[in-house]
């Protein structure tokens, strides 16, 4: 809530010493004092002062200027102007927020910096409007910020409290209604050096990993200057780890070998006579490096391939390295002129295993070592050498800059930035059997295919490789004020001017074949927002409204290559009463797509495990990702209603429900998986085999022709002390002391359709339809949060529920099944120089010790299909690889 002296500014006539001396007021002196100002008796010479009665102290200072005027004293009044102020850090305009967080319940959270407590609060932050997965607007003392690199490193203890505000507050900073707002409000002065060094592991085994920090933190008013250095080093988890193995890649390809016709058909009429049966696809034997095959040493195998891999060679998650170093300074650079500068070095590599290395050969019928009597081709594992890596590396660098001040009674506020960001990709696709095949084809006696090859013939890989350079610069500016007033109040209104420009290169090499793609793109935004009073009962204008208040916005895109695009939108927050409010909205925007999704570099990763809803069986296939730049811009209208009372019969609780319904067109979407559907819809997207089986899938971006979808969500949080401050029973002053706070949030879908192609009847998300791999959209998703923090000891735990999905594929035995999902976990901590026998010892102030359990019962996704068995690829373990986790941290701040 707005910390207001008063809800509004007033002015008051005070009248001159005659009139406190007895003598009648003048005619125009009508304006009466509010209840809790008098005004106190006029001693001689003493000239009189307005008085606050004990009482009704208000929560911020109140400003006062004094005029006095020459003219007699039976004429002359004194006018006092009685402003109210926010308390610092407060954000524009006058929503109450969906949650506030305090220092103590902050403390509560067991988190170690902003970084964390944003996302400990994720789920209150999430916005059901616009793209999912919108990160929130952060601000900083109620001001923008360059980038949210200026605080994630804040240590908690330098934080006041927290507010959470819905989309409309977004507005008033020049940003989208479709990101909630979350306003850090910082002590105003701190200071400390943070060290922290946490580990973590499986219960399971496995994907260990280690984090150190080192933070220095200095505040004192708008002086600011945190410097801080985060490393975290992630270990590689196996497939063999867990015990799991995947499909077969392309169902050919085995360690010993399989064979197949080149030109299709079987692979001989002799083998088909001793078979008894035509046969199109046999395994191979494993053979001495000089002993030549016959047809009886395939004959085992006649139509029954080889499907072993090696799992060791698959990793469920890559080993990962991070070195972030992160600079923030900022200060008073003129009387009301406050500046900030933040410099920001990220260095992070990956590393995958994508499966055993591999090689397709062809051996013609005439070699020494076929007995075949037409062409054939051996897909073939070399275990022997080691499997298939990708490594990525990254490097980025952020430049913020941001200067806030005054104009009179406007605010003004410009923030610049820049980012560079470097991606290289290489990935090894197979080996590069070029030498072996000539001596194949040579008809050599030196190599037998079916025996173990020479080390020097598998010396060369294939490699495919992408080299992303992005360069990105930014400028807005926003001026926010009263531009008049209105007998409900003043009309606040908010322009902001921003200009951007990305650059951005792309190299990839792909089977071979170069290919360079660029594109500069220039983006000129211009918004503006108005805030309108309609009715205040407080000014008594259409009282039996309570307070009502209109909205109107706009926005215009100058997008390079798409040209003008537009958002217009408007609205209404009604509060009838003082303990609740009705935010309605509705928008019409257009957006292009990004930059990355236009021209990112092609990417082939091998061996990625995909389900095939087509033929029902789990297949391991080419993807080919990167950008696509024929997408076209994208069509949004949203409606959102919502609900935010603080309720009055619980202290300290507030209840906010939001509905929103929102349809697209032109949805960009990436298409991972192979259903009838989208295969019908996007054809060009899938290659399949002679024998049907899937190989490749491009999973692209792509435009579809729309979605709808509506949900409800909902968030119900309660705070306060464990003991309240007051008396107790004998008369004695007690302090507060302790916190206890529950945060419920749930998310509950109505409707998500997706129409890929105009004609095409429209997925349904939520009964049995897909475009991921991982099922359909839960209908239904629930968080509970809550702790317990005194004396030093803190307890939080996070409960987490999700419905289950299904699948339809093209028959029912093969539709799969998701089952629902439920979470659990705590994190324990202490602060070992709170605890009561302990707050004497000089090295226990400001340590504390952390243990976390994620996923406390070790529960996983479970994927059945319709004859009751698991897919390969949708094991327990690859749903969630790590599952049941442990953390240990110890944290110091001195």
């Amino acid at each position: 809530m707005p910390r207001l002296s008063f809800t509004a500014s007033c002015r008051m006539g005070l009248m001159a010493p005659a009139i406190l001396a007895g003598a009648p007021p003048p005619a125009h002196a009508t304006t009466p004092l509010p209840s809790d100002i008098s005004t106190a008796p006029a001693l001689p010479g003493t000239p009189s002062k307005p008085s606050i009665a004990p009482s009704a102290t208000p929560s911020a200072p109140l400003s006062a200027s004094t005029t006095s005027t020459a003219p007699p004293a039976s004429s002359s009044t004194e006018h006092i102007d009685v402003v109210g102020h926010k308390a610092r850090g407060e954000a524009l305009g006058h929503l109450k927020p969906i949650m506030q967080i305090k220092a103590d319940e902050i403390r509560a959270y067991g988190v170690d910096s902003a970084s964390d407590l944003l996302d400990a609060i994720s789920p209150e932050t999430r916005s059901g409007r616009g793209t999912a997965g919108n990160t929130p607007v952060i601000l900083l003392n109620g001001k923008r910020v360059s980038g949210v690199q200026e605080l994630q490193d804040l240590p908690f203890e330098a934080i006041d409290h927290v507010e959470i505000f819905t989309e409309e507050e977004a507005l008033k900073y020049g940003y989208s209604a479709s990101q909630r707002v979350v306003n850090i409000i910082t002590a105003e002065h701190f200071r400390a050096v943070r060290m922290r060094l946490a580990g973590t592991t499986s219960t399971d085994g496995g994907g260990e990993s280690g984090m150190p920090a080192l933070s220095y933190t200095k505040l004192d008013g708008e002086r600011r200057i945190n410097l801080s250095a985060r490393y975290s080093d992630q270990t590689d988890l196996k497939d063999s780890q867990r015990g799991v193995a995947p499909a077969r890649a392309s169902g050919l390809y085995a360690n010993a070998g399989n064979v197949t016709p080149a030109g299709g058909g079987s692979l001989d009429p002799a083998l088909d006579a001793l078979a008894g049966m035509p046969v199109t696809v046999a395994g191979a034997p494993s053979l001495a490096s000089t002993q030549q095959p016959s047809l009886q040493d395939f004959l085992p195998y006649a139509n029954l391939p080889h499907s072993n891999t090696d799992a060791s060679a698959y990793t469920l998650q890559p080993a990962v390295q991070k070195l972030t170093l992160n600079g923030v300074i900022a200060g008073q650079i003129f009387k009301t002129v406050t500046s900030s500068l933040n410099l920001t070095y990220t260095r992070q590599d990956q590393h995958s295993l994508q499966g055993p290395a591999r090689g397709l050969l062809t051996l013609p019928a005439s070699n020494p070592f076929s007995p075949f009597s037409e062409e054939t081709l051996l897909y073939r594992n070399f275990t022997e050498v080691s499997p298939l890596r990708q490594q990525m590396h990254t490097e980025t660098a952020h430049a913020g800059l941001k200067f806030d001040g005054n104009a009179g009674s406007w605010k003004w506020n410009s923030t610049g930035s820049y980012d560079r960001s470097e991606t290289s990709t290489r990935s090894q696709t197979g080996l590069n059997l070029q030498t072996a095949q000539t001596d194949l084809t040579d008809d050599s006696t030196t190599l037998n295919p079916f025996s173990r090859f020479p080390a020097g013939l598998l010396a060369q890989r294939s490699l495919n490789t992408g080299h992303t350079t992005s360069h990105n610069g930014l400028i807005s500016g926003l001026m926010s004020g009263n531009v008049f007033a209105l007998p409900a109040g003043d009309v606040a209104t908010s322009l902001s001017l921003t200009g951007s420009v990305i650059n951005q290169n792309a190299l990839s090499t792909v089977t071979g074949i170069k290919s360079a793609s660029h594109i500069q793109r220039q983006v000129g935004t211009f918004q503006f927002n108005a805030d309108i009073p309609v009715a205040n009962s407080a000014r008594h204008v259409l009282s039996f409204l309570g307070k009502l208040d209109g909205n109107v916005n706009a926005a215009v895109n100058q997008v390079s290559r798409f040209g003008t695009l537009g958002t217009i939108g408007g609205g209404v927050t009604w509060a009838p009463l003082a303990w609740v409010q009705f935010p309605l909205s509705v928008t019409s925007s257009q957006e292009a797509p990004t930059a990355s999704q236009l021209v990112a570099p092609s990417i082939q990763t091998p061996n990625v495990t995909t389900y095939d809803y087509v033929t029902g069986q789990s297949v391991q296939v080419t993807s080919l990702s990167g950008g696509n730049p024929n997408l076209k811009a994208t069509s949004r209208h949203e409606v959102s209603l919502g609900t935010l009372i603080t309720l009055p019969f619980i202290t300290g609780a507030r209840l906010h429900v939001n509905y929103v319904h929102d349809t697209t067109h032109n949805t960009i979407l990436s298409l991972p998986t192979a259903t009838a559907a989208i295969e019908n819809a996007f054809p060009d997207r899938y290659q399949r085999n002679a024998e049907g089986v899937l190989e490749t899938v491009d999973i692209r971006p792509v435009n579809a022709d729309g979605e709808s979808r509506s949900e409800w969500n909902a968030t119900l949080s309660f705070s306060r002390p464990l003991q309240e401050s007051g008396t107790d029973k004998r008369g004695k002053s007690k302090k507060a002391h302790g916190r206890i706070y529950l945060v419920a949030t749930q998310v509950w879908r109505l409707r998500d359709t997706v129409t890929l192609r105009p004609g095409l009847p429209a997925i349904n998300l939520l009964r049995g339809g897909t475009i991921s791999g991982l099922g359909g959209q839960p209908r239904h998703e629930m968080e509970l949060q809550g702790g317990v923090y005194d004396k030093g000891l803190g307890i939080r735990l996070v409960g987490k529920w999700q419905a289950g999905t299904s699948t339809v594929a093209s028959s029912a035995s093969d539709s799969l099944y998701f089952s629902a999902l439920g979470t659990l976990d705590a994190t324990v901590f202490a602060d070992l120089g709170e605890l009561p026998h302990w707050q004497d010892r000089k090295w226990a102030k400001n340590f504390r010790l952390f243990l976390s359990v994620d996923n406390l019962f070790n529960e996983r996704i479970h994927v059945h299909n319709g004859r009751g068995s698991t897919p390969a690829g949708y094991q327990p373990a690859f749903m969630d690889p790590l599952g049941r986790t442990i953390t240990v941290s110890i944290r110091k701040t001195v």
